[in-house]
C-alpha cells in the first residue's frame, strides 16, 4: 500500500494532529475518561509497532 518510509511519516502526523492540534482541544472537551489520552497513546504505539514488525518482514526480500 504505502512505502515503510511513507507510513512512519503517516503515524508522525497523525501523532502530531491527535495529540498537538486544535483536535486535541476537542476531543479534551468531551468529558472522556481520564483514562482516553492512554489509549490513544496505546493505539499509537500498536500503530508503530504493526509498522516495525512488518518493516522487519520485507527486509529479508
Amino acid at each position: 500500500m504505502f512505502p515503510q518510509t511513507d507510513f512512519s511519516l503517516l503515524l508522525v502526523l497523525l501523532a502530531l494532529f491527535v495529540f498537538h492540534s486544535p483536535f486535541t482541544r476537542w476531543w479534551t472537551s468531551l468529558g472522556l475518561p481520564w483514562y482516553t489520552v492512554f489509549l490513544l497513546w496505546l493505539g499509537l504505539i500498536g500503530l508503530i509497532a504493526f509498522n516495525t514488525m512488518a518493516r522487519g518482514k520485507h527486509d529479508g526480500d
